[in-house]
């Protein structure tokens, strides 16, 4: 009984786990750190270099595929891109690049706000799937034989360290420890929501809720009027998510 207590670190991959990190770290590590700055190297036009950011956020994504179709991860995925619901997942997502449509964006190449908010609502997505796969795609799942809140914690810090703002100037201490309190937040409540939709593509829509309150370009308003609708959006989707849970077991249950 007393083993049963104890953290279960021994069905954990390790090394799995660390080639996983590596890859997430040194693939993403060039574009966060701006060491390659392709919107300079290859400028696009109508405000579409906003999407070379993706490449910010690619790292866990390739961590993901490389354990799983190259080392064979036997790890379980519990999650697919769609979930338990297809429609609450493509409504979760579409939500960002329509309200960011309408509230509009600011930016310094004279496009239309309206427009620039839509293409920024699209590289979101992409942005924040890029990260998904990795974080609940695998490691979520990879650390899962530990307790609650060590594994919350642990992703939480994997996380930290993989954005590398302790290495860009203009980030004090204060702002850190702000910025890693978001991250356990952000990985207590994306568990809890991939834990319901079963979805990566779900969890990357809240994930982007995150990615628009450090988004300079988004006035205050605007920032609070979106994140409002958005998260009231997701919540009746996930309260519509857990009545249909309830209703399949009860069914289940009387068969």
């Amino acid at each position: 009984m007393m083993a049963d207590k104890t953290i279960n670190s021994k069905r954990i991959k390790w090394t799995e786990l660390v080639v996983f990190y590596l890859i997430s770290v040194l693939v993403s590590a060039p574009f966060r750190l701006q060491l390659i700055r392709l919107d300079e190297i290859i400028p696009l036009p109508y405000g579409l270099s906003v999407f070379y950011r993706v490449l910010r956020g690619i790292g866990p994504a390739i961590g993901f595929f490389a354990v799983y179709y190259i080392l064979k991860s036997s790890v379980e995925r519990k999650f697919t891109f769609w979930g338990v619901n297809k429609l609450y997942s493509v409504l979760a997502v579409a939500i960002i690049p329509l309200f960011l449509g309408i509230a509009g964006l600011n930016n310094q190449e004279g496009l239309n706000q309206h427009y620039y908010g839509f293409i920024t609502g699209i590289f979101m997505i992409l942005y924040a799937l890029g990260e998904e796969y990795g974080w609940r795609g695998y490691l979520q799942q990879a650390l899962e034989p530990l307790k609650f809140p060590y594994r919350i914690l642990l992703i939480a810090l994997l996380w930290y360290v993989w954005h590398l703002s302790f290495l860009l100037p203009g980030f004090s201490m204060q702002s850190q420890l702000i910025f890693f309190a978001f991250l356990v937040l952000g990985s207590w409540g994306l568990l809890k929501i991939t834990e319901s939709s079963f979805s990566i593509l779900f969890a990357a829509a809240v994930h982007i809720a995150f990615n628009i309150l450090t988004d300079s370009h988004i006035t205050g308003n605007r920032k609070i009027i979106v994140l409002i609708l958005a998260a009231t959006v997701w919540t009746i989707l996930m309260i519509s998510l857990s009545k249909n849970k309830v209703k399949t077991i009860e069914n289940q249950l009387s068969i």
